[in-house]
């Protein structure tokens, strides 16, 4: 089965201007609690990241037990960060998608991002991304496109990455 879906930015009043979003509806859910809320799909972010008032006041985490796991920058700074298996659902026409994204929240007050988001790692390896921002001759409209992979090609004739460093 084919599953590929297409979703309207969402357009943002930033400053003085209209910035469109790549914001998707999804349903969180942990230790029986649910939540909903926008994630931003972010391709420049290495991991998903929960801002810490959804994780604390949606889904009812204790940020006092939180375990540190280790830090991440971003344009924010550094930042102590815990990680958490969170589930995600969302609609992909009449399709649901359920998975489980570990996400990492911030263990400082004031470090978080502007958006809880879903970053490359793994959304991205399930998930072909699309932004197309110029298909109409509007430019306060977009959309972006999830298709979800079925098929892994074989990695035999792909280089291996290289060590940086």
């Amino acid at each position: 089965m084919d599953i590929n879906c297409s979703y309207p930015f969402t357009p943002m009043i930033v400053g003085r201007e209209v910035i469109l979003r790549p914001l998707l509806q999804c349903t969180l859910s942990y230790c029986g609690k649910t939540f909903e809320t926008m994630l931003l799909v972010d391709s420049g972010a290495d991991y998903s990241m929960l801002k810490r008032e959804v994780a604390r006041d949606g889904l009812m985490m204790d940020m006092d037990k939180l375990v540190p796991v280790g830090t991440t920058g971003g344009v924010g700074g550094e930042t102590k960060i815990a990680r958490v298996d969170v589930g995600v659902s969302f609609m992909m026409g009449k399709y649901k998608h359920e998975c489980t994204i570990p996400f990492q929240i911030s263990l400082d007050e004031g470090k978080d991002p502007g958006f809880s988001l879903l970053g490359r790692i793994p959304f991205f390896y399930d998930f072909r991304v699309g932004f197309r921002m110029g298909f109409t001759d509007d430019p306060s409209l977009g959309k972006f496109n999830l298709h979800l992979e079925q098929k892994k090609r074989s990695s035999e004739k792909y280089k291996k990455p290289v060590k940086f460093g």
